[in-house]
């Protein structure tokens, strides 16, 4: 076997395993996805039952779908804490899909913030956000915000993401939030 075609065949499996790696990542996020849209129907008062109708499996995919939702959420104690992570958590969803505008509410309301802000603590989550909202990192940003912790809790209680969500996202969120464990 001449080294031209060993290295075109090695080339071919590596961009193959690539392709491959790519598929199942987004297979990934789009069984996520499902399983946010099944919650969201739930929370909005939707049955199981009609659930699995509308989108098309059976009761029992439908519920799978569901407690998988359910259980990718950290469990907060106090219902302040569930609205804000839910409300954080559909802002997490609109930095994955198209940051920029998200990022520019969120570098306006920072600087609204870093001009009222009175203590230090205030100051210090303002200083945490700006760097956050300005580093080349959106996974970063995006675990900061929903990180479960009471690093997490805090942050979110001084977010700078006011105004991006729509009503409606909103109240989903909140929906959501009362469902969630």
């Amino acid at each position: 076997m001449s080294t031209t075609l060993t290295d075109e065949l090695i080339r071919i499996a590596k961009d193959a395993a690539l392709a491959a790696e790519e598929a199942r990542l987004e297979m990934l996020a789009a069984s996520g996805r499902r399983a946010e849209a099944v919650f969201a129907l739930s929370a909005q008062g939707m049955s199981v039952r009609k659930i699995a109708e509308v989108i098309g499996v059976s009761p029992s995919v439908s519920q799978r779908l569901l407690e998988k939702a359910k259980e990718s959420r950290p469990h907060l104690t106090r219902r302040e804490e569930r609205v804000s992570y839910e409300l954080h958590r559909a802002v997490a969803e609109k930095v994955r899909e198209d940051p920029q505008p998200v990022l520019s509410k969120a570098r306006t309301n920072l600087q609204k913030m870093a001009s009222r802000a009175g203590d230090a603590h205030a100051r210090g989550w303002v200083a945490e956000w700006t760097a956050l909202v300005n580093g080349a990192d959106l996974n970063r940003l995006v675990d900061a915000m929903l990180r479960p912790d009471e690093r997490g809790i805090d942050l979110r209680q001084m977010t700078p993401f006011a105004g991006v969500l729509s009503q409606k996202e909103r109240l989903v969120a909140i929906h959501k939030a009362a469902r969630a464990p």
